[in-house]
């Protein structure tokens, strides 16, 4: 078949949107970075002088390397990790593909959430080594089935060669296209790809059967760079990605300046030559769910005003223990009852055990500490609406979502001083050491001390602040796509 050489097709890998979803109750920052972008995509593709052809794929239900998913498909499975119902995010243009994955599969990845969810709330000697090995079992079976299907997916990939004018199978309608001209179709790859053990053989297929050239935007290298803060799984998966990944890719993306440039080291320390250099991709500034109106306020908050907030995953590497150590210092400084409650919204994540063993021997500072573990995204609105101000002292990050969604919430933000996060608070947040105890303590008292300062900052943000909308970063990846598309290849 022939195709007009003015249209590329870009297929968008959602693969880990549904491995996700089969072992986790609620979405994190990284899925919903995608979904937003995702929810934007066909539309500014659609503007494009170019107007590029968007497809969405996954890995196919019987081993095949790629089978086109539809957006009512990616909704209804998002909606099921947040609540939020699917046809109130996205308008129009919603493609059918002859067949809806999520029924088919939505018993068993029910049947796993409730089991982690199970675990999750079962004491962490019991619960998490259950856990572990749940994960394991899933992660071996879906390994064995794969590599019983690479034989096969190589043979196709053979007579595909030998055939290019097409490539079926009973799952897909996936067709190889002769291009009039030397333009190239592009693999999109937005998500946690590292959580599939076998991705560089989905590259390797997209590049033989469909002439594809991949491009990748990396989030962060956090666990090559600080395997210390990160589950040792995720460490050895996350590495072989790395190396089985970026030598092949026809452009890298970043999220931020910060990852950027350890992605340009890893390349300069493990010989890596890229054919350009790494493009960053500008980030919205917050979630759009966040925004909208509500009309009832959930019940169980705290009262507005009362609180300080710090939004993410319990882990080592977010630092909450470091709050731990501040706010204790703040009460023993002072009056207890001038002292704002620090509320932590997230899920108990890994390596901190530690933490909420002292918290609990406290009894979480008398309550000055306070949990709100996987706050629906309404009653995250409003924890944002109405705190004080949010602190973030994560030790490492690859943007710093939190930061920039207080911001477009019109709240204040402290937080560290380092890796990327000053790219995504720019001027309108305030920054501290996030290891010296001391440097945070003397700027949150000052904060607390003077609450008109407070009101100033927010008045500053709410006036000045000027978000960043998914459609940039969607505009800013098509045009890297399609610059991908006509390079000349190299590989």
């Amino acid at each position: 078949m022939i195709r007009s050489s003015s249209q590329c097709t870009i297929r968008v890998d959602v693969d880990d949107l549904f491995q996700y979803a089969m072992a986790n109750p609620r979405p994190s920052g990284i899925q919903r970075v995608v979904y937003e972008i995702l929810s934007v995509l066909e539309e500014r593709a659609a503007a494009h002088p170019d107007t590029p052809r968007i497809l969405f794929v996954r890995r196919g239900r019987n081993g095949e390397p790629f089978e086109e998913v539809s957006w009512s498909d990616i909704t209804a499975l998002f909606g099921t990790l947040t609540g939020i119902d699917p046809s109130s995010k996205r308008r129009g243009n919603t493609r059918r593909t002859g067949q809806t994955l999520l029924p088919q599969r939505r018993l068993g990845g029910s049947l796993r959430r409730s089991l982690i969810t199970q675990f999750q709330s079962m004491p962490e000697d019991i619960g998490k080594p259950l856990l572990a090995s749940g994960i394991a079992q899933i992660r071996a079976i879906r390994l064995l089935r794969q590599c019983f299907k690479t034989t096969r997916n190589r043979k196709a990939a053979s007579h595909a060669e030998k055939s290019p004018e097409i490539f079926a199978n009973d799952t897909n309608e996936f067709r190889k296209e002769t291009s009039s001209s030397e333009q190239k179709d592009i693999f999109l790859i937005l998500g946690a790809a590292w959580s599939d053990p076998l991705f560089n053989e989905r590259l390797h297929q997209a590049r033989k059967l469909y002439d594809s050239r991949p491009v990748l935007l990396i989030h962060d290298l956090i666990p090559f760079r600080r395997p210390e803060w990160c589950d040792p799984s995720l460490v050895r998966n996350f590495q072989h990605w790395l190396k089985t990944s970026l030598p092949h890719c026809a452009q890298l993306l970043a999220v931020s300046k910060a990852t950027a440039r350890d992605v340009e080291q890893y390349a300069v320390e493990h010989g890596l030559k890229f054919s350009s250099a790494v493009q960053i991709m500008p980030m919205g500034s917050g979630f759009s769910d966040m925004q909208a109106e509500s009309e009832t306020i959930p019940m169980g908050l705290p009262a507005a005003g009362s609180y300080v907030l710090f939004v993410s995953t319990l882990e080592v590497r977010k630092n909450h223990a470091f709050l731990l150590r501040v706010w204790r210092r703040l009460l023993n400084d002072g009056n207890e009852a001038d002292i704002p409650t620090l509320v932590f919204a997230g899920r108990v994540g890994w390596l901190v055990r530690d933490l909420m063993q002292q918290l609990d021997n406290s009894d979480w500072l008398n309550g000055k500490i306070r949990l709100i573990s996987d706050p629906t995204d309404e009653e995250l609105k409003h924890l944002y609406q109405g705190s004080l101000f949010t602190i973030f002292p994560s030790l490492s990050e690859g943007w710093g979502l939190p930061v920039s969604e207080s911001l477009m919430m019109g709240v204040p933000c402290l937080a560290l001083h380092s890796t990327s996060v000053p790219e995504a608070g720019g001027q309108f947040a305030r920054y501290f050491d996030p290891e010296n105890v001391t440097d945070a303590l003397e700027k949150i008292r000052d904060l607390l001390t003077d609450r008109e300062q407070i009101a100033f900052w927010k008045n500053e943000i709410r006036t000045r602040f000027m978000p960043t909308s998914w459609t940039q970063s969607a505009d800013m990846l098509l045009d890297a796509c399609l610059a991908a598309s006509h390079a000349e290849d190299r590989s």
